[in-house]
């Protein structure tokens, strides 16, 4: 009890300063405060139900945290920076049909994955999203969701009363897309996003964000509890006490002894791309072995790639590294607006899903074709005019 108090203390004060300087809500230094803030709280809570948080754990949590956060704070901007005009774009072209065809594509194909396999529809659409045998895969419409993600992203931060059609079809495919999968970070992902550009061109109200907020975790709870097993008879306290804060607890029971290739899980998208080459053993798996503590997880924080790699000088350059990008891309996001907003709000589930996993790092390749596409779209379009 002693490290979660210690803990609670030492980022209620981070917070207290963030405040007096003014730091916005949707900052990487908020944002990733708030959540270890929830993941202490959960481990008073639920304490009870978990091993001891070991020591080797908390002091790696210390380290990450202080690096992160010392580096954020030379970074972040302070104060508002709402501009009275932007330059706003257009794509030169209408894709809303095509854009409809591929929501009716992506629903056909959701509902053959649903209904063929051993299982219920909706567990069937999970099991299929994980690449299990004997489960119809969503197909190659699944390869258009880096696309769509870059268009519903694009058309946001442009919003404007002419391309409300595109942006309701963006929504649509989204949404669509996460019932595919039934992924709960498949559903907070197009939320989170819609709600930091918005929040960043000043038009998100801290009410609003708190009732958003709610409302997303009652879904992603729905999400959890509907795609079930009949076998799974898990409360919403096991859900949350599983989720939120075991991570940090299996961080420390983890078996460092289990890696064999350097750096395996860092340059995770450098032996993938070296395997397929034919030079590279192949990568790590991307669902990670289970630990007990005592329930089974296999989710040990975004600390997980770094310290299992390369142990606690990893730690730190991980924190360095993490800080430095999310910290830069923050501030051109918040400066500039335009395609920064749209790629800082892309990423931005990795700060808030970072109690889970490193969400940046092991999904580089799908992170990597979310910013292709994005350049892709923002060199198709065109400056419109002045907008006040």
């Amino acid at each position: 009890m002693l490290y979660h108090l210690s803990a609670l203390a030492i980022i209620s004060l981070v917070l207290g300063l963030a405040a007096v300087r003014r730091i916005s809500i949707y900052s990487p230094l908020v944002m990733g405060s708030a959540v270890w803030f929830s993941v202490f709280v959960a481990g008073i809570a639920f304490n009870d139900r978990f091993y001891p948080l070991k020591d080797d754990a908390f002091i790696a949590w210390i380290i990450w945290f202080l690096i992160t956060s010392l580096i954020y704070f030379l970074i972040t901007p302070t104060g508002v920076d709402l501009k009275d005009k932007f330059i706003t774009r257009k794509l030169p072209f209408d894709y809303s049909p095509l854009l409809g065809l591929l929501i009716v594509w992506l629903v056909y194909r959701i509902w053959i994955v649903g209904s063929n396999g051993s299982e219920h529809f909706f567990l069937n659409l999970r099991l299929s999203s994980i690449g299990l045998d004997g489960f119809e895969p969503l197909g190659l419409v699944g390869r258009f969701y880096p696309l769509v993600f870059a268009l519903f992203l694009f058309e946001h931060v442009y919003a404007r009363r002419d391309n409300r059609r595109l942006r309701v079809l963006c929504w649509i495919w989204m949404l669509a897309y996460a019932l595919a999968t039934m992924g709960k970070f498949a559903v907070l992902t197009p939320i989170l996003s819609w709600a930091v550009i918005q929040g960043l061109q000043g038009k998100l109200p801290v009410k609003k964000l708190i009732g958003l907020g709610g409302a997303t975790f009652c879904l992603m709870l729905v999400a959890h509890f509907v795609r079930s097993g009949s076998e799974d008879n898990s409360t919403i306290f096991h859900f949350l006490a599983t989720y939120i804060y075991s991570p940090v607890v299996a961080l420390g029971y983890m078996d460092l002894e289990a890696n064999s290739d350097w750096g395996a899980y860092v340059f995770r998208f450098v032996y993938a791309v070296g395997h397929s080459l034919g030079f590279a053993p192949e990568p790590a798996e991307v669902i990670l072995p289970y630990v007990s503590v005592p329930s089974l997880t296999n989710v040990y924080t975004v600390m997980h790639p770094f310290y299992f790699d390369f142990g606690p000088i990893g730690l730190v350059l991980g924190a360095i590294y993490y800080a430095f990008f999310f910290g830069v891309l923050f501030l051109l996001a918040f400066k500039f607006k335009g395609i920064f907003l749209a790629i800082f709000s892309a990423y931005s589930i990795a700060l808030l899903g970072q109690f889970i996993g490193d969400l940046f790092l092991t999904g580089f390749s799908g992170n990597l074709q979310v910013f292709l596409a994005l350049v892709l779209v923002f060199f198709a379009s065109r400056r419109e005019r002045y907008v006040c």
